[in-house]
């Protein structure tokens, strides 16, 4: 019972996390003053200190050079100047000198001060605490606890006494009442004695025999009677101490309920004084956290003066300065270049060739010096080196769509025809080399520059937006829903993108919408597009090893299609739309909503959503396909649009055959097939070769076109126009 009552107090008197209590703050606000404050305005000393000496040294050194110099002969009027910015060297040393005293006494020192005597109160704060956390410990978990077992133990004991007081014992009466009676039949044995005959008697025969008898009998019978005496001594003895056993209880109960009230007033006593205790520690904290608080208001205020001063300080010095530089811009202007020409001009050229270093920089095999690693690193990388702000997309990112935006929109199979390789890789080098001052210039092939963008997110290690293919089928299956709530799954899992993750896929997609709303020009419709940047926006996903090839044929996946359908309405500042109406009972048909009033204001409206029992099995989601043109807008066929090698005439593209012996059926891995439509396809040392069941075609044979490494394989081939 002692122990289950001991346990609270432990718990309760436990040692306080060592982030609580006024100390871990005082530290806190002493790294503050001591290693933020204290160590800046020391260091700040320091390279002032060196930035004199190296300014006096300099004057001395540059003045007995002087002094050697201009002896041999007149001083021209650059030397006259020139000796008066030698002499602004010490003025500035001068200032400096002042601004190192002010800095010292009225910066350093208060601040030094102010960490002394907060450290001294801390430590005294601290022994304080400590003292009186040991004392109340050492009462709560010591002496209170055997102070309380004390009393709980005399209290059991009167309870105990008051318990048989209140229900005396039976045993005592049986034995009293037997030894009451035990004086009447213990003589009995003494009356044999009586009657032995008689020693006096007359007798006529020999009494010797019956003598020896009759003393036998006598010792027997007194052995007898002696234990009967004895027993009987026994019996009342024990009676008395039953009637005195009753007064000892007495005693004892006396005893015990003294013995219980100088416990009780010993642990009220403790209790008392371990409040007491606890009430001096809660004084001591107090006492700390107010030392805490006014440590804090002074420490602000004094960092709140030394700023000032620090201010004024340096505006000073600066303005000493700026005296100085006007004081030698007035000598400067009396120093004519026409004069000192004909003295020095024989001289300025090897002078400056001499005093000024060739530069020696880290060259790269190929290209030279690379200041910017782009490509092959996470978005996250790029905004933390960057220092991208909330909003911003990599420059790569930026530039490209603004190119594509000002001369690709209206570029036939943009996205889908690839630009050459080698021109592709040269843009990467020089995007590379020199981020900063990096621009596209109008020769630069189109093609090039969006295989440029797709290269870029092809090589992202973490896509744009990481979305499995699972979940896409999945979207597409619940379309309908989707379209009623105005996307809201699909933008709060957008919402919670990183935000450069989120501003690079708002300009992706949103460009892409652009891109698409000119299809009748480019023949890139959100579909085409979709295949496109559907791998490289969402990642690639294996393809589950269950899967057969008719059911990887199967699916279907147009999330991509409609991200680009309904960029507007996904990244619209206009707050969501309501919940949908529930669905209608069944077998009641939908009823048709208007879209508000004439005062309504619309944000988007989604298109109509076409029934999947309307199709027929002949339909195909392939757009009608474009006559041939005259000339193929690929690359290949165009003339050079940047210096390149040689390269020999192909002959023409093998003769089709029909759409259902041209594409063999797709493999499960055909969703993560590359191809290259330029025969110099390499990358990073390694040869990609060229798929052989797929015949390179201009993109004039159909909106799907060519595929990049980036592009999927369509779900269905597509059809030949006859």
């Amino acid at each position: 019972m002692d122990r289950d009552q001991q346990t609270p107090s432990r718990s309760s008197t436990a040692d306080p996390p060592p982030t609580n209590g006024p100390i871990p703050l005082f530290d806190i606000q002493l790294r503050f003053l001591n290693d933020s404050y204290l160590s800046f305005f020391n260091e700040r000393k320091r390279i002032e200190e060196n930035y004199v000496d190296s300014l006096l040294k300099l004057y001395k050194k540059i003045k007995s050079i002087d002094s050697f110099l201009d002896d041999r002969s007149d001083m021209s009027t650059a030397r006259v100047a020139w000796a008066e910015i030698r002499e602004n060297v010490e003025r500035e040393a001068q200032a400096r000198n002042a601004f190192l005293s002010t800095l010292a006494s009225d910066i350093i020192n208060p601040l030094t001060s102010l960490k002394e005597t907060q450290e001294r109160t801390r430590k005294r704060i601290k022994e304080d605490l400590k003292e009186s956390t040991s004392a109340y410990q050492e009462y709560a978990e010591v002496t209170l606890p055997k102070l309380k077992s004390r009393y709980t133990k005399k209290f059991s004991e009167v309870e105990e006494s008051k318990r048989i007081a209140a229900n005396p014992p039976m045993s005592p009466t049986p034995d009293y009442q037997g030894l009451s009676k035990t004086p009447v039949s213990s003589p009995q044995p003494l009356r044999a004695l009586d009657r032995r005959p008689s020693w006096t008697a007359p007798s006529g025969r020999n009494r010797s025999p019956s003598t020896n008898t009759a003393f036998a009998d006598l010792a027997q019978q007194g052995k007898k009677q002696l234990n009967t005496l004895m027993g009987f001594l026994d019996k009342s003895g024990s009676v008395k101490e039953s009637l005195g056993g009753r007064e000892n209880h007495a005693l004892r109960t006396v005893r015990a309920k003294r013995e219980l009230d100088e416990a009780d007033k010993e642990y009220r006593k403790a209790v008392y004084w371990l409040e007491t205790l606890r009430l001096r520690r809660t004084k001591i904290l107090e006492s700390g956290y107010n030392s805490l608080s006014m440590f804090v208001e002074e420490c602000s205020a004094t960092v709140k003066a030394a700023l000032e001063r620090y201010a004024d300080n340096m505006a000073a010095t600066t303005t000493t300065q700026t005296q100085l530089s006007s004081h030698a811009r007035g000598v400067i202007t009396k120093v004519s270049p026409e004069k000192d020409k004909n003295r020095f001009t024989s001289h300025v050229p090897r002078s400056l060739a001499s005093a000024i270093p060739e530069p020696i920089l880290y060259q790269h095999g190929q290209v030279g010096e690379c200041l910017n690693l782009v490509f092959g690193f996470s978005l996250l990388d790029y905004a933390t080196t960057k220092n991208l702000p909330e909003g911003e997309v990599p420059k790569i990112i930026r530039v490209c769509i603004a190119e594509i935006d000002k001369r690709g929109l209206d570029m036939e199979g943009i996205y889908r025809v690839s630009g050459r390789h080698a021109i592709v890789q040269t843009l990467q080098h020089e995007y590379e080399k020199d981020e900063d001052k990096f621009e596209f210039r109008p020769k630069d092939d189109i093609y090039a520059v969006a295989s440029l963008l797709k290269l870029y997110l092809r090589e992202l290690p973490e896509p744009v937006f990481r979305f499995l293919l699972q979940d896409r089928i999945q979207h597409t299956e619940d379309i309908e829903d989707h379209h009623s709530n105005n996307f809201a799954l699909l933008r709060a899992k957008m919402r919670r993108l990183p935000g450069v993750h989120y501003a690079t896929l708002k300009a992706l997609l949103e460009h892409l919408a652009r891109v698409a709303a000119n299809s009748e020009k480019n023949k890139m419709d959100p579909k085409n597009l979709a295949i496109v940047f559907g791998g490289v926006i969402f990642g690639e996903d294996e393809i589950p090893k269950t899967s057969d090839l008719l059911s990887v044929q199967q699916w279907n996946d147009s999330l991509m299609e409609d991200l680009i359908s309904n960029a507007p309405a996904l990244f619209s500042d206009e707050p969501m739309s309501a919940h949908p109406l529930p669905a209608p009972p069944p077998g009641e048909p939908t009823p048709v909503y208007a879209y508000g009033s004439k005062t309504t204001k619309i944000v988007s409206i989604p298109p109509p959503l076409k029934s999947t029992s309307a199709l027929s099995q002949s339909e195909d989601f392939t757009p009608k396909l474009p006559p041939r043109p005259a000339n193929s807008i690929h690359p290949s066929a165009r003339g050079p649009s940047s210096p390149t090698k040689e390269r020999t005439d192909m002959g023409p593209p093998p003769p089709r055959t029909t759409a259902g012996d041209e594409f063999p059926p797709p493999s499960p891995s055909a969703t993560s097939s590359v191809f290259e439509t330029d025969e110099e396809s390499s990358y990073n040392g390694e040869s990609l070769t060229r798929t052989s069941s797929v015949a390179p075609r201009s993109p004039d044979l159909s909106p799907i076109g060519e595929l990049e490494p980036d592009e999927t394989v369509p779900e269905h081939p597509p059809t030949t126009s006859s």
